[in-house]
């Protein structure tokens, strides 16, 4: 097997069980790996720290599936961590039949997110080294499961940056378009193989029930970047007398639509727009709301665009908090890793400022369970919400 030693200094956080080893932190490497190539990573003295996979060409070189000298890498190791993952998951007692099955480092399969829809499970692959292990996924999960089908979907940065080829297909079964689900007292169509990720935004389960717990019977609402509608269902189902509803995709909209006569629900006000540009209009229009959910997509995918995504969540924060009536909510999140809760918690106070707001926190909220956060590997802590009263 290839060896990956590195640096003196390096192996204390690896020992501390981080599951990186960047470029620069590489020593010297026995052999000529190439990308997706699986390796044993050792320390300067050339003790044993983890078995793993690299990709000579990316800034994060090694990715660590085992720390166990005695568990290498191979098919029976994927059984093994789907398995544990799997009855991580049901000890949560998850409400709902869609849950997040597998969250790459979080369940030391790094690369590899599956999420499970009913009797169909959703995989995302974001490595060199996973792809090559893809054959091992698919097999794992059809022993685990016993799906009716396993979908691959292909994230065009992750390929950009890893530099493998995949197209999103069916690799067991038969997958529908859709596929319909529920969620406690909610079902929601999922659009498996034309919707954004794998089809629904399952991590934020825990916020879609704070948010009802917001919502008085009569309220006017606001959900922004919906979505296909999660937070604005959630809203309608607890009472509110109406919510506008507001996204850019219009396929997106139109699932949501279908969703809310699923549940047969009236009252919620469908608008395909800019979001920014559309608060910017609310606003002008004097409009004001007991319940603001502003949920927008990662504005910073590298430590490089935190600057330009903190200009966006000011100004997503200052028209919110605008748009909110006096004693009303608003609740606004971020989900990249390198937006951090400070981060929010400043541009929420710098807003507040700015309209001559003051806030309150009644709440907050991370991912949920299913999407685990190792406190050993600070990226997977990357979802977070606030939720203020607007005083």
């Amino acid at each position: 097997m290839i060896e990956v030693r590195v640096k003196a200094g390096v192996e204390g956080k690896i020992k501390g069980f981080f599951p990186w080893v960047y470029n620069v932190e590489i020593l010297d490497v026995k052999g000529s790996p190439k990308p997706g190539d699986l390796v044993k990573v050792l320390d300067s003295r050339k003790r044993f720290l983890g078995y793993g996979y690299i990709n000579p060409n990316t800034k994060i070189a090694v990715r660590i599936m085992s720390f166990n000298e005695e568990e290498e890498i191979g098919r029976e190791l994927i059984k093994k961590r789907l398995q544990q993952a799997f009855e991580y998951r049901k000890r949560l007692r998850i409400n709902s039949n869609a849950y997040r099955l597998v969250h790459s480092e979080g369940d030391l399969l790094p690369g590899l997110i599956v999420d499970v829809y009913d009797e169909y499970a959703v995989v995302e692959i974001t490595t060199y080294g996973m792809h090559k292990m893809k054959e091992w996924v698919a097999e794992a999960l059809v022993d685990l499961l016993n799906p009716r089908g396993v979908y691959q979907k292909v994230s065009d940065y992750s390929v950009n940056i890893e530099g493998f080829e995949a197209k999103e297909e069916v690799l067991y079964g038969t997958v529908p378009e859709r596929i319909k689900i529920w969620e406690e007292d909610l079902e929601f169509f999922v659009d498996v193989i034309k919707g954004q990720k794998t089809g629904f935004y399952l991590d934020q389960r825990k916020a879609r029930r704070l948010i009802r717990d917001l919502v008085e019977p009569g309220d006017v609402c606001l959900d922004v970047f919906c979505h296909t509608g999660g937070f604005a269902l959630s809203m309608k189902k607890k009472g509110a007398d109406s919510v506008i509803a507001v996204d850019i995709s219009e396929r997106a909209l139109n699932l949501g639509k279908e969703n809310a006569s699923l549940n047969g629900l009236e009252g919620i006000t469908w608008v395909e727009h800019n979001a920014f540009q559309f608060l910017r209009k609310l606003e002008k229009e004097q409009r004001k709301f007991d319940v603001v959910v502003i949920d927008p997509p990662s504005f910073a995918r590298t430590k490089a665009h935190i600057e330009n995504a903190l200009r966006g969540y000011k100004e997503l924060c200052v028209r919110g908090l605008k748009l909110t009536k006096p004693d009303g909510y608003l609740a606004i999140f971020s989900c990249s890793f390198h937006i951090t809760r400070e981060h929010l918690l400043e541009v929420i106070l710098e807003a507040s400022r700015d309209v001559k707001r003051q806030v309150r926190v009644v709440g907050e909220s991370f991912q949920d369970l299913d999407h685990p956060w190792i406190l050993q590997m600070p990226n997977t802590l990357y979802l977070k919400g606030i939720y203020l009263e607007v005083l």
